[in-house]
């Protein structure tokens, strides 16, 4: 019974010695211990034939391989031909370097993946970073207005009209690109007008007519990706979330005050009803109040 190191017997097979580690283990077939040394381990011809036959593998000419030599005993083995030698060396090496090149691509596809988080993440974090600039700059003109609220400014001067020569009329001078650009990124905003009504206004389209709680309105908040609520106790932008780059129907409350940011959770789309808005900015507002 000659035996093979597991190396010789894989280049019989053509394949990797760690694939032909794997075949012996789902067949069961125990290595056999080199006479010589108890760490290497070998396989028997009668074993490399078996799993070639499992696995529909071509055996390789037995004259490249370098059957194990018991101590004490030479083997004589005859010289073997060039063109058998060149594709026993070639097989092997044309495996390797396409396992080599799966391997890089399943790498690649994982950066992708780890990219394109890190981008809607970063995104994600641009938009709270401008919404609490901005959300500082309003808590800071409110501070400096309040105590000018209860004082009566007195009557202003009536100056006398003069009437001036009638000018044309000039057609309105259409935006910059960059200021068009700049107001349709700002998030439209649904603001208490009087006791139960509100007002609706998107930068893009003007004021929008919908009946609040209706199929209307939750078919026109599931096109958003954020909008601004103004109510009678308090305020705060709402964000839709995430998840591995894309939007999901799940929404969330925020307000920065003092560089600090309060956060609430809103819920589905079908869940922001007028009810729950008022709910949560009252929340909001109490967390403020608290801190």
């Amino acid at each position: 019974m000659a035996l093979l190191p597991v190396a010789d017997g894989a280049r019989l097979l053509g394949v990797h010695p760690k694939t032909l580690h794997h075949w012996l283990q789902q067949a069961n077939v125990p290595f056999i211990t080199h006479p010589t040394d108890a760490r290497s381990k070998c396989v028997t011809e009668e074993q490399i034939q078996h799993v070639a036959a499992s696995h529909s593998r071509p055996l390789h000419a037995p004259a490249t391989i370098s059957p194990v030599k018991p101590k004490g005993q030479a083997l004589h083995t005859p010289e073997p031909e060039t063109g058998h030698q060149q594709t026993a060396q070639g097989l092997p090496t044309f495996f390797s370097q396409e396992t080599e090149l799966i391997q890089r691509l399943l790498g690649l596809e994982t950066r992708v993946v780890t990219l394109q988080e890190q981008v809607a993440q970063l995104a994600l974090t641009l938009l709270q970073e401008r919404e609490r600039s901005v959300e500082h700059r309003i808590t800071t003109l409110e501070s400096l207005m309040q105590p000018f609220m209860g004082r009566q400014m007195p009557n202003p001067p009536v100056l006398e009209v003069r009437k001036e020569p009638a000018c044309p009329v000039l057609p309105p001078r259409p935006l910059h690109p960059a200021d068009h650009l700049a107001r349709s990124r700002r998030p439209p905003l649904i603001e208490y007008s009087a006791p139960g009504l509100y007002v609706i206004i998107s930068s893009q389209e003007g004021e929008v007519h919908l009946e609040p709680d209706s199929r209307a309105w939750f078919d026109w908040l599931a096109t958003l990706s954020s909008f601004r609520f103004v109510g009678p106790v308090g305020r705060f932008t709402a964000h839709r979330g995430y998840k591995q780059g894309q939007q999901t129907h799940f929404w969330s409350a925020s307000r920065c005050v003092r560089r600090h940011t309060y956060k609430h959770y809103l819920g589905v789309t079908e869940s922001l009803t007028l009810a729950n808005l008022e709910r949560t900015a009252a929340r909001l507002r109490s967390d403020i109040d608290a801190r």
